[in-house]
C-alpha cells in the first residue's frame, strides 16, 4: 500500500476549492465549508489542508491555542509535567476530517494506507514545532463521538477518566 495521497499540506486560503469536500460527518463538513475560512481570517484557528497533485482535498485539520488546568489532566500526563498548579498551555486539534473518497472501501479500492493516522501525525508534527516556538506542552482534542475515542488513543492520546471524549497528548514525551 502507498502512504499518504497528498502532495503537500498548506494553510487554507480562498483559492482552494472546498465545495466538493465531504468526510460524511455533517457537522464537520458544514464547519469546513461554511466557517473554516472565516475562522482562520479572524485568527480563531489555522486550517491546514492536505492536497493531492490535482489540488483535491484529501483531508484537513484545524489548530489553535488552548489551555487546560493541570488539576484536571489524567494522572499519567499530569505526573510527567513539572509545571506547578495552574494552566498548561495546549494546542487544540479543533476540527479534523478525511474526505470519504479516501476512506473505507474507497481507500481499499485505490490501494492506499489509511489517511487519517497519517494526517494526525502531520498535525502532531506541526504542533510539536509550534510548541518549541511558543512554549506549549500538550495537544488536546475532544472526540466527536465514542467511536473516535479509541482511534485517538491508538494515535497516542490519553483519555480523561471522567470525560473519555476529552483526550490529551504530551508533546514533550512524543
Amino acid at each position: 500500500m502507498a502512504g499518504e495521497l497528498w502532495q503537500r499540506i498548506v494553510r487554507l486560503n480562498p483559492d482552494i476549492d472546498i465545495v466538493d469536500f465531504s468526510c460524511g460527518e455533517p457537522t464537520i463538513d458544514m464547519w469546513f465549508q461554511k466557517n473554516a475560512v472565516e475562522q482562520q481570517e479572524q485568527r480563531g484557528c489555522t486550517v491546514y489542508v492536505a492536497l493531492d497533485a490535482s489540488d483535491v482535498i484529501i483531508g484537513f485539520f484545524s489548530l489553535n491555542m488552548y489551555y487546560l488546568q493541570k488539576r484536571i489532566l489524567p494522572d499519567p500526563v499530569k505526573d510527567g509535567i513539572d509545571l506547578q498548579q495552574g494552566n498548561i498551555p495546549c494546542i487544540l486539534l479543533g476540527q479534523f476530517g478525511v474526505d470519504s473518497r479516501f476512506r473505507g472501501e474507497n481507500r481499499e479500492k485505490i490501494g492506499c494506507a489509511p489517511q487519517g493516522p497519517l494526517l494526525i501525525q502531520e498535525a502532531i508534527s506541526i504542533a510539536q514545532n509550534l510548541a518549541d516556538n511558543v512554549g506549549c506542552r500538550a495537544m488536546y482534542v475532544q472526540a466527536l463521538n465514542d467511536d473516535l475515542v479509541q482511534w485517538y488513543v491508538r494515535q497516542g492520546f490519553t483519555s480523561f477518566p471522567n470525560k473519555p471524549r476529552n483526550l490529551i497528548l504530551d508533546l514533550k514525551r512524543r
